[in-house]
Order: structure tokens, then C-alpha cells, then sequence
């Protein structure tokens, strides 16, 4: 098994984390930009710690993360979430993750998915 770096090594907890806890891992400014299906993509900006946690809602996440690629204190990470809702339902989004760090946290992190067909 590869040896992370510290940051990649960073994202990986932050993605893993419980949500209660992933809020130690951002910076009290973080900024969250979500772009979703479309085009063009439409972008939901979450400024702040607490509207980022705000807006997490109550799904359970699954990261099944398949490449990180790193070049100073910027991480990519491709994957697949796995997401089951509230109601039982699932789905699976295939995304990428843009994650700017500082001072060993999360400063800011573009999200880019597009929910795959065998969602139910």
C-alpha cells in the first residue's frame, strides 16, 4: 500500500469522517462550491464553517475514492459517493473533488458530480 502525503492523507480523513467531526478539518472560512449536472452547471456556494455543516443534511455517505493527484496545497480526488437517503432510497455519484488546503485544513473544496444511471 502507497504511503499518503500529509494532505492527501488529510482529504482521505475528511472525506471518511463522521460529519460531526469532519468540522475540525476545515478552516472557520472555508468555502464549498457544489456544481451539479447541467450545462451550464449551476453552483451552490456554502461560505463559512457553519453554513458548509449546514448544508450537509443527514444522508449516509459512502466514498469509494479511485485516484488523488496533488501539486502543492491543491488535492484532486475522483470517486464514487454512495448515498442513502433518508428514506431508504440510494444513489451513486461519480465526482470530482477540488480541495485547496491551508495550515493542514480544508480552505476550499469544489465538488463536481453527475448521479449515475443505476441510482434508485
Amino acid at each position: 500500500m502507497a504511503v499518503l502525503s500529509p494532505n492527501k492523507h488529510l482529504i482521505t480523513t475528511y472525506m471518511n469522517a463522521d460529519r460531526s467531526k469532519s468540522g475540525e478539518l476545515m478552516t472557520d472560512d472555508i468555502q464549498w462550491v457544489e456544481w451539479v449536472d447541467g450545462v451550464p452547471p449551476a453552483g451552490s456556494v456554502n461560505e463559512g464553517k457553519a453554513a458548509v455543516m449546514g448544508n450537509a443534511g443527514d444522508d449516509v455517505l459512502r466514498n469509494e475514492i479511485t485516484r488523488m493527484t496533488e501539486e502543492g496545497n491543491v488535492v484532486v480526488v475522483e470517486g464514487i459517493c454512495h448515498v442513502t437517503k433518508k428514506d431508504g432510497s440510494t444513489l451513486k455519484v461519480r465526482f470530482c473533488n477540488v480541495f485547496e488546503l491551508k495550515g493542514g485544513q480544508v480552505k476550499r473544496q469544489d465538488s463536481f458530480g453527475a448521479l449515475l444511471k443505476d441510482s434508485t
